[in-house]
């Protein structure tokens, strides 16, 4: 009898235990659609009927000013309110300037630090991580604006924060100090007409002319519909000086004196939909702005500078040279709604101020475009009511074929002798931003573009860059009220005079970036950042054209005294690497090598180098994992069925409690068996065995 006992005690404690362990290690099914709650949002799942939930991101910003210099936390929060594991996928903007430095993975009180590696080599160490069960993050830059971040095994219950940390100098332009955070990647319009695969989790294929674009295409949400993403950002300003205002034109904010110069300003509501940029604008009390200012700082044996300097152009002159004006105005489908407004009130506001000595046309593009003169016109009176009402006919649909546009003013540029400029009015929503910026640099002549960013999303990256190949300016006119003032601003300052031929020279061994600096407008400021390899002191030599003749500056670079400030280093570092994309958009691949070496010595993340980090330990005893792309809000004034009129959609279904499908991404995937639970299975078996002996040893004294 014992004997028996002890055969079927073992086996029924060994079963009962481990069929407890099973449930355990389970988890709940997918989710059906009878069960959605309101407010929920859910991809289909592969088995039919089932759905998973797409978590909801919650983004806090903190932003520290000191004095030319923006350090940025940005905390990204993402929660799995689900049943199963996943792997949420988020691409994202920040300023395209922005030296991103750092990336932490916080998981309840544990901080794990990212390693900044080769893109490739970093995408090998999170998907060995996934795969494995463990928890893992990765940084990628898609473009200087678009980022994604890969989170894998948020286990159901998880809160995982990515923290990521940048630095980036503030711009000042004609006394107004501006600093921009982006909420929303807005939608790019996709050019190409064959399809070569499918990169990432976006709505867009990739294409033979953008063959990144379903990485740089997130999934949108239509008109009247909300991701449930929220972001809060605060601002802590030490202008140095005594301020004379703050403002945004884009947020209602709350601002709070905290000292001489000082600031609090956070956003009024707490928290906003991020569907639109934030731009915060601030002046130095009158007769307080800065002629020069010098920041500096030591690594290792080196010293890093940054000098903002305010040369004299001189007065304008009542009679100026005569101008040839072109401009491009975007009528596609993302410029509908209050982006066509404003960019027709901009057009209408510029024409309005050219006189009789002047020339003009205008060119407006979507899918095709159309002119309104074969060539420009003379300024006068009736051709200007003649253009307003060829503006008043605009309305915006169609997609956004920019180059065909450009090349047209490109070509009518440069056939008179007045100074040829080109006005170009867009929102930048499009993905092939090196071929635009290859024609700029192989076709423009001696003419200068102006890009004049609208809306609430523009591409800032295709923008600026445009405004440096162009060797003109970038305005941003975020809101309707600001188009009067940004416009008038912006004519007064190419009325007024250029310095042009610019030349640094400094004694010694500098490694100075730029190394050519553009021409100047009037209110512009000479920004220039250098690395030094003694700190003794030096001088730069400026030297420049006016219409008056030759000017001379001598500027003072004392390391030692300026305002210590650690950033330094890391922007010099990213404004270098700045430079050596721009030669490899140009085609010189050779200087990969040394945008890797820098980016991997000061820790940054680019085109080639990513940040990943990897929790120690397995999570995920399950086989399965489900990648989910978390979907964006449409930027605010765009209007969702002029945008994706014909997109090149991944079609998959996503379902709301209101019984609704929209067309987002997802997929599923299947871990490798090695992440199953088997070795702690095995070790359990062991104690359970030992368990059942001491039992049987019981069962069998007691029978005697």
């Amino acid at each position: 009898m014992p004997r028996m006992l002890s055969l079927i005690y073992k086996p029924v404690w060994i079963l009962f235990i481990q069929f407890t362990f099973c449930l355990a290690d389970s988890q709940a099914p997918p989710i059906r659609l009878s069960d959605v709650n309101t407010g929920m949002l859910l991809v289909e799942d592969e088995n039919p009927g089932y759905y998973h939930e797409i978590p909801k991101l919650k983004t806090h910003v903190k932003i520290k000013v000191d004095g030319m210099v923006a350090s940025a936390t940005v905390d990204q929060i993402f929660t799995n309110d689900g049943n199963t594991p996943i792997e949420a996928i988020y691409v994202f903007p920040l300023p395209e300037e922005a030296a991103v430095y750092e990336m932490q993975m916080l998981i309840g009180d544990r901080l794990i630090e990212s390693i900044v590696k080769e893109k490739a080599e970093a995408k090998k160490i999170y998907l060995e991580a996934r795969d494995s069960g463990k928890r893992a993050s990765l940084t990628e830059q898609d473009r200087p604006n678009i980022f994604t971040n890969s989170v894998a095994n948020i286990m159901p219950g998880d809160t995982i924060i990515i923290r990521l940390k940048y630095v980036d100098n503030v711009s000042y332009d004609n006394g107004v100090f501006s600093l921009r955070f982006p909420t929303v990647v807005s939608p790019r319009y996709i050019p190409g007409e064959t399809i070569t695969g499918y990169s990432g989790t976006g709505w867009s294929f990739d294409t033979d002319q953008v063959e990144d674009a379903s990485r740089i295409t997130p999934p949108v949400m239509p008109n009247g519909r909300e991701t449930g993403n929220t972001v809060s950002l605060s601002v802590e300003l030490n202008a140095g000086l005594e301020i004379e205002y703050a403002a945004s034109f884009t947020h209602t904010i709350d601002i709070e004196k905290i000292g001489k110069g000082q600031r609090l300003i956070s956003l009024a509501k707490g928290i906003e939909i991020p569907n639109h940029d934030f731009v915060l604008e601030y002046r130095i009390k009158q007769g307080k702005e800065p002629k020069a200012a010098l920041f500096s700082t030591q690594k290792g044996e080196d010293s890093y500078f940054m000098l903002m300097a305010l040369p004299n152009t001189g007065e304008s002159v009542n009679d100026r040279l005569p101008k040839e004006m072109i401009f491009l105005i975007d009528i596609s489908g993302s410029m509908k709604g209050e982006s066509i407004i404003q960019a027709k009130k901009s057009l209408v506001t510029a024409i309005s101020e050219l006189n009789e000595r002047d020339h003009f046309n205008i060119i407006a593009f979507e899918q095709q475009y159309q002119i309104f003169a074969v060539q420009p016109v003379k300024a006068c009176h009736a051709n200007k009511i003649f253009a307003y009402s060829f503006i008043n006919g605009l309305d915006a649909g169609g997609g956004t074929e920019v180059l065909p546009a450009l090349n047209e003013g490109m070509s009518q540029a440069n056939n008179s002798a007045a100074v040829s400029m080109i006005f170009l009015i867009t929102d930048g929503s499009v993905g092939n931003e090196g071929r635009i910026l290859q024609a700029i640099k192989n076709k423009l002549g001696n003419a200068r573009l102006f890009p004049i960013g609208i809306g609430s999303a523009p591409n800032s990256f295709l923008l600026s860059k445009a405004a440096d190949y162009g060797r003109g300016t970038f305005t941003y006119i975020s809101s309707p009220h600001e188009v009067e003032a940004k416009m008038m601003s912006l004519l007064k300052k190419i009325a007024s005079p250029v310095l042009t031929g610019i030349n640094l020279s400094i004694a010694g061994e500098v490694d100075m970036v730029p190394k050519s600096v553009p021409d100047l407008f009037k209110g512009e400021p000479l920004l220039v950042f250098g690395k030094v390899s003694d700190s003794k002191d030096q001088k730069v030599t400026l030297t420049g054209r006016t219409q008056d003749g030759i000017i001379s500056l001598e500027i003072p670079i004392k390391t030692d005294s300026g305002n210590e400030n650690p950033a330094i280093s890391t922007i010099w570092a990213r404004k270098k690497i700045a430079g050596l994309m721009n030669d490899y958009r140009l085609g010189d691949k050779s200087v990969k090598d040394d945008i890797v070496a820098a980016a991997i010595d000061h820790h940054l993340v680019t085109k080639f180098t990513s940040f990943v980090a990897v929790e120690n330990q397995i999570v995920n005893t399950r086989r399965d994992l489900t990648s989910l792309a978390i979907p964006v809000d449409l930027p605010q004034g765009w209007d969702y069925e002029a945008v994706f009129r014909n997109p090149k959609k991944y079609k998959m279904k996503l379902a709301s409690s209101s019984g609704k499908e929209i067309q987002l991404a997802q997929k599923s995937m299947k871990l490798p068996q090695g992440a199953t639970s088997y070795p702690l299975q095995f070790l359990i078996g062991l104690l359970l065995i030992t368990l059942s002996e001491i039992l049987t040893r019981f069962f069998f004294r007691r029978s005697k």
